[in-house]
């Protein structure tokens, strides 16, 4: 099990291979199939499931809604590491290292993989607790990437993530108030 969830291991066999062309593609398959696991769990929940903690929280099955937000939905999991990649290595000037786009992207994108796990669980209402955590396992591996990838000091690795993640949420969040108006 701690091949899977040590993100060192990932970084291991990522690093060697991090020129190579067929590594770009994998890696943006695996965000657009990560968001497409996630969107489905959560149109799965929303159409079909109900529970108890529905009727505590208010919620209904809404069995005839359009699927316009699950391709939202899913467009937008699918390009947010990318966002945040770019964004991280827009930083990188200020922590006086190189900008390296791909490296930040690659940190970006499989960082998430504990967030594409876990949002399967959003099938079911109390999901969200497990994608929550997985959410805070993401920013351990979002660090350890960026001291590994991109060569930033472990004192400012975790300011790096927390900068990164607000200036890329800020930006889609604009980006998608300005599509959805």
């Amino acid at each position: 099990m701690s091949r899977f969830t040590d993100p060192d291991l990932w970084w291991d066999a990522i690093e060697p291979r991090l020129g190579s062309r067929r590594l770009t593609i994998a890696l943006l398959l695996l965000a657009v199939v990560g968001a497409l696991g996630v969107a489905a769990a959560c149109e799965i929940g929303i159409r079909h499931f109900n529970t108890d903690w529905n009727y505590v929280l208010g919620y209904r099955v809404q069995r005839n809604r359009t699927y316009q937000p699950f391709f939202m939905l899913w467009a937008g999991v699918a390009i947010a590491p990318v966002v945040q990649g770019m964004v991280g290595a827009a930083l990188l000037k200020i922590y006086d290292r190189p900008q390296r786009w791909l490296n930040a992207v690659v940190v970006a994108i499989v960082g998430s993989i504990p967030m594409y796990i876990a949002g399967l669980a959003l099938v079911l209402l109390p999901g969200i607790l497990l994608f929550a955590i997985a959410f805070l396992i993401s920013c351990g591996w979002w660090a350890s990437g960026n001291r590994r990838l991109l060569g930033i000091r472990y004192s400012e690795s975790a300011e790096h993530v927390a900068v990164s993640l607000v200036i890329s949420g800020a930006s889609l969040l604009l980006l998608s108030a300005s599509v959805t108006s």
